[in-house]
């Protein structure tokens, strides 16, 4: 196993994996020729890793959702439960019903569904809503309206694996 650059917790498929300080990454594995240029974040959301819950593979979607909700949360919706497992345990429910499987994950097609009904169990209307070919403006639109959303990707590097998506940084040479 490689050593892992600085601000990586740790080192899998060519030294990828585990990014939780992408500018100290950047600097490290390309030897500071990039410069951060603009960075867009939404504040507040919880930084949760699979393996804090239970299985802690395939469960990405779930971990993203409810890192979602618990910002929530702390945003005013006080039904939801303030402790992270106790949302996790609600989303996992819910995934079993549509679909979800330990050895296979969330299909993306039912994501929208799980928060729909997640929002409906603690007492709200919100609305889970699926985009299959974003745009950039559309990454922009959620950031401005500081809407964490998670981000399924289907092909590439991260292909089948979601990520709570809460802002970029895009660095120049």
């Amino acid at each position: 196993m490689e050593h892992p650059f600085a601000g990586q917790l740790e080192v899998a498929n060519n030294g990828y994996a585990g990014i939780i300080d992408p500018e100290l990454y950047v600097n490290d594995r390309y030897h500071g020729r990039w410069t951060l240029a603009r960075s867009v974040q939404i504040e507040g959301v919880p930084v949760l890793l699979q393996r804090q819950f239970e299985n802690g593979k395939n469960n990405c979607t779930l971990t993203s959702i409810t890192a979602i909700f618990r910002f929530y949360r702390d945003h005013g919706y006080t039904n939801i439960p303030d402790d992270v497992t106790q949302i996790q345990e609600d989303v996992r429910e819910i995934a079993f019903m549509h679909h979800f499987k330990d050895e296979k994950g969330t299909p993306p097609t039912q994501i929208a569904t799980i928060i729909t009904k997640l929002w409906k169990r603690y007492g709200y209307d919100g609305r889970g809503s699926s985009r299959y070919l974003w745009k950039w403006s559309t990454f922009e639109r959620e950031l401005k309206a500081s809407r964490p959303f998670v981000l399924n990707m289907a092909n590439g590097f991260y292909k089948n694996h979601s990520v709570t998506g809460i802002g970029y940084l895009q660095f120049e040479k």
